[in-house]
């Protein structure tokens, strides 16, 4: 089982963020090591982008080759 990530060791946070693509991640402390690396609903680059889709893909209908 995986220790929680306040638990973890400076070090393993480190690589962890850097790993994860966090900018300026070699230089952050513990504290903002941890803090980069918890979910906040509303951050993070995993959460669903809010804007549309500039395609919608309902709008188009499969057709077989053989079709056209």
């Amino acid at each position: 089982m995986t220790r929680p990530i306040p638990e973890l060791d400076t070090e393993d946070l480190r690589e962890m963020a850097i790993r994860g693509g966090i900018e300026g991640a070699a230089d952050m402390d513990r504290e903002e090591l941890v803090e980069s690396l918890l979910a906040r609903p509303g951050e993070g680059a995993w959460q669903e982008d809010p804007k549309p889709a500039a395609v919608n893909p309902n709008d188009y209908r499969y057709h077989a080759p053989d079709e056209r």
